[in-house]
């Protein structure tokens, strides 16, 4: 099992990916993610730190992401065929999990959301 941080950083992730095609735009997740974006610029780009920061804005705005329901649905997805992104063996965890890769995921669900 990968570090805390990584795993709380996966977890938003997966929370995130799977609110695009679960959540409806009215739901009140889209309208707290802007401010997420805006926290994001000021916090420290490590996964320990950003990890921290998801979890602050998730009790900030009321999000309960649930660790063993994240975990399945990624098993799920990579039984579908789908490429989830971790470090490779020896990678640094913020090479992959790092501000860049969260704001733009965030940023992604926003955009698909008020299309």
């Amino acid at each position: 099992m990968p570090p805390e941080e990584i795993q709380i950083i996966e977890d938003f992730l997966t929370f995130l990916e799977n609110a695009r095609t679960t959540l409806p735009a009215t739901n009140s997740l889209w309208e707290h993610l802007p401010s997420f974006l805006s926290q994001l610029e000021t916090v420290e780009d490590s996964p320990l730190v950003l990890a921290l920061s998801i979890q602050s804005w998730c009790q900030e705005v009321e999000i309960n992401i649930d660790p063993k329901a994240m975990r399945q649905l990624r098993a799920s997805v990579v039984q579908k065929g789908k490429v989830i992104p971790t470090p490779a063996e020896g990678e640094k965890a913020s090479k992959v999990y790092n501000k860049a890769l969260i704001a733009e995921s965030v940023n992604n669900a926003i955009r698909e959301k008020s299309a």
